[in-house]
C-alpha cells in the first residue's frame, strides 16, 4: 500500500478515533454539506533527462480550478470539530519550456482526493481548521524535438499527500463561506520512452473559495 493510501487510512481512522471519545454538542458545524468551489492552481515541476543531460527546476503550471464538495463534520463538547470530506475539480494548469532542443509542454486536468480535517470553532459562527489527506491529479505531458521534428504525447494520474488549512463562515440558513490553502506534495514519477527515461518531480499549491450547504 502506497504511503498517500496509509495516510488517508490513517486521518480517517483518527477521526473515528477522536469522534467516539467525547460526546457531540449541538453546532452550525454538525453534519453532512456538500457544496462548490473556485480558484487557483499552481504546479511547479522539476524535470530531467539523464540521456541529454538536460534539466530544469522550477516549473510552473498555473490557472484556474474549480469542482464540488461533500462531507460530513461534528464538534465535540471541547470545541474539538472532526471531519471527512471528498473533492473533485477540473482545472486548467499548463505550461511550455524550451530545453536544449527539446520543448516540454504540462497540462493538468482534473483532481480528486479524500482529506480528513481537525479544527476549532471559534464562535457559533466561525471555525479554523487543518486538513490532511490523499490527492490524485491527471497531467498530459508532450514532448517535442524541434530539431528533429519529433513528438511524443502521454497522460499519467500522480498521487500524493495533501495539507492545507482552511476557514469557514456558517451563515444562519445552512448556507457556509469557505477559503482554503493546501499544499500536496506528489511521488516522484519517471518515464522510459524510445530508450529515454524522463524524471519528474511534481508538487502543486492550491487556493480555493467555497460556498455550500450543511444539512
Amino acid at each position: 500500500m502506497s504511503s498517500p493510501y496509509r495516510l488517508a487510512t490513517a486521518v480517517t481512522g483518527a477521526c473515528i478515533l477522536l469522534g467516539s471519545a467525547g460526546a457531540v454538542q449541538a453546532s452550525p458545524f454538525h453534519g453532512s454539506y456538500i457544496g462548490g468551489q473556485l480558484g487557483w492552481v499552481g504546479y511547479d515541476i522539476d524535470y530531467r533527462d539523464p540521456t541529454s543531460d538536460g534539466r530544469i527546476s522550477g516549473l510552473s503550471a498555473s490557472g484556474f480550478t474549480g469542482g464540488v464538495m461533500t462531507g460530513w463534520g461534528t464538534v465535540l463538547d471541547n470545541g474539538l470539530y472532526l471531519g471527512l470530506e471528498l473533492d473533485a475539480q477540473n482545472e486548467d494548469a499548463d505550461l511550455t519550456v524550451t530545453i536544449d532542443e527539446e520543448e516540454l509542454g504540462v497540462d493538468s486536468k482534473y483532481s480528486y482526493g479524500i482529506t480528513g480535517r481537525l479544527g476549532t470553532t471559534v464562535n457559533d459562527n466561525v471555525l479554523f481548521y487543518g486538513l490532511a489527506g490523499y490527492q490524485r491529479s491527471r497531467l498530459d505531458y508532450r514532448l517535442t524535438d524541434t530539431e528533429e521534428d519529433i513528438s511524443i504525447r502521454f497522460k499519467d494520474s500522480i498521487n500524493g499527500a495533501r495539507l492545507g488549512v482552511g476557514v469557514e463562515y456558517q451563515m444562519d440558513n445552512r448556507l457556509f463561506m469557505r477559503a482554503e490553502y493546501s499544499y500536496t506534495l506528489f511521488e516522484s514519477e519517471r518515464y522510459h520512452i524510445e530508450g529515454e527515461t524522463l524524471h519528474f518531480d511534481p508538487d502543486a499549491s492550491r487556493f480555493m473559495v467555497g460556498l455550500g450547504y450543511r444539512f
